[in-house]
């Protein structure tokens, strides 16, 4: 084996009783702790309740099909593993289970159980962020010490205004690294994460290098067509609470997630905590790190571009934010500019 198989969980989503029963056994004696479910419904329960390391999810299932568990799955927890194991050998069904967030496919019959345990083993080596986590932990104790190395590194990760991205153009200031803001690209919209912290919060700068730590890879697994988390702004705020609350650190994080579209014209947003602009508080949720089964709602509002927006923090910090479209002349233009 080439790790501890000590309290690994597998949970298993699958309605024949008989491959179901036999799986969990041979797992269970393999020393993983197995939790058995026989739908889709079952298993999505089993996810939010039991926070395996590892599923193992059937394909063709009464009511809610393997396809759409799988995509829910890794929508909201897009770093763990799902590994199929169905007796559909279509190579359609294939593609679209990996391209649904699938890791791994094994067919039935299963005649080497190995096979299963091997699977396993490969997918939980990839799986994370527990090794980003670890890397960063490194660093936590001299982060906490040295406030100079901190604050460097709090100053490193804002963004220089202006940005430009695609079609779109961003200005902003901000009279504090406490009070930042990112930006995605999604086909022809644009993510925008606004994050507030407080300076007397331990261990700030660790906790702003992990929030944009943990939007990486998903936006990187996003732009290859793996997931879906970027589509949704309560995806976004759901997926860093849940990771932050993971994490051990007590803090809470104000945070918004805005994804603007200009065909329509709109904003949809959800947002955990931040007091500014009004119709953003008129939306607010818990703070992100309070708990971590918060179920974070969009709103939507129509919009005019330049689209633009003031937060102000109750300690009187401030972000100016104004976001506008390029036309497609000039778009051409930046494209072919000398170097």
């Amino acid at each position: 084996m080439l790790y501890s198989t000590a309290q690994r969980k597998i949970l298993i989503i699958e309605d024949e009783s008989v491959f179901r029963m036999t799986l969990g056994a041979y797992l269970r004696s393999k020393k993983f702790l197995v939790l058995e479910t026989k739908n889709g419904a079952e298993g999505l329960a089993g996810v939010a309740m039991f926070h395996p390391d590892v599923v193992l999810c059937d394909l063709h299932m009464p009511g809610m099909q393997g396809h759409q568990v799988i995509s829910c799955i890794h929508q909201r927890y897009p770093f763990m593993p799902v590994l199929v194991i169905s007796g559909m050998a279509r190579f359609a069904d294939v593609t679209r289970a990996l391209r649904e967030g699938a890791c791994d496919y094994l067919l039935k019959p299963i005649t080497d159980w190995n096979v299963v345990t091997e699977a396993i083993e490969e997918s939980l080596l990839h799986s994370g962020p527990e090794n980003h986590y670890r890397e960063l932990q490194q660093h936590r104790s001299v982060l906490r010490k040295d406030d100079y190395i901190a604050t460097r590194l709090m100053h490193m990760m804002q963004k220089s205004s202006p940005v430009q991205l695609g079609h779109w153009q961003i200005d902003f200031t901000s009279t504090t690294p406490l009070l930042y803001v990112d930006f995605y690209p999604v086909d022809d919209a644009l993510m925008v994460v606004i994050v507030e912290l407080y300076a007397g919060m331990a261990d700030v700068a660790f906790i702003a290098a992990m929030i944009k730590f943990l939007l990486d890879p998903p936006y990187r697994q996003y732009q290859q067509n793996e997931n879906q988390l970027f589509d949704s702004p309560r995806n976004v705020l759901s997926y860093l609470n849940w990771h932050i609350c993971q994490s051990g650190i007590l803090c809470n994080i104000n945070c918004s997630a805005l994804l603007l579209s200009d065909k329509p014209e709109m904003v949809h947003f959800a947002n955990a905590g931040l007091s500014s602009p009004h119709w953003l508080k008129k939306a607010a949720n818990l703070s992100l790190g309070l708990l971590p089964e918060v179920e974070y709602q969009n709103f939507n509002k129509e919009v005019n571009f330049p689209f633009e927006m003031k937060i102000q923090s109750e300690i009187e910090h401030e972000l100016v934010l104004r976001i506008s479209k390029i036309p497609h002349s000039k778009r051409a233009t930046s494209v072919v500019a000398p170097y």
